[in-house]
């Protein structure tokens, strides 16, 4: 049996393009690093949130 020869018109391997990949990743990375921040002033400032909360009575609908 003959072995075919490459078809280029077949899809590649991947069918995203390294432009959309660099975007994703991008993205990726700016949605890791705002909850990293988010979590940073969560963990420095929680005590004042939930004095806060306790104030105006919403800390039981935590």
């Amino acid at each position: 049996m003959p072995v075919k020869s490459y078809n280029p018109r077949m899809k590649s391997s991947y069918s995203i393009s390294p432009s959309q990949l660099t975007l994703y990743t991008t993205l990726a990375l700016v949605a890791a690093a705002a909850t990293g921040a988010t979590f940073a002033a969560w963990f420095n400032h929680g005590d004042t949130i939930f004095l806060s909360l306790i104030q105006a009575g919403l800390s039981w609908c935590m």
